[in-house]
């Protein structure tokens, strides 16, 4: 069965990295707004429906997380800070 996605994918890495790079839910947000229309709670719906995991960390740095997508489509992405 096929499931929609109302927001481009695009733009769900792009709310993602914004977050996984140490900003709040709401200040990703505010950056992604000013290209594509979110708010906060779309972004923690986001990382709920995703389920981003730490591949390897150091005390305040993820080196890589994984975001799994439909289809066993594996998004991988390094060099992120987190709060």
């Amino acid at each position: 069965m096929f499931t929609r996605n109302k927001t481009p994918s695009k733009y769900v890495y792009y709310g993602l990295h914004l977050y996984f790079s140490g900003l709040s839910l709401r200040k990703a947000s505010e950056r992604l707004s000013q290209i594509y229309k979110r708010n906060h709670v779309s972004i923690w719906n986001w990382i709920q429906k995703y389920k981003p995991q730490k591949l390897k960390s150091t005390r305040r740095r993820v080196l890589e997380y994984i975001i799994e997508r439909p289809k066993n489509q594996v998004c991988l992405m390094s060099g992120t800070l987190i709060p």
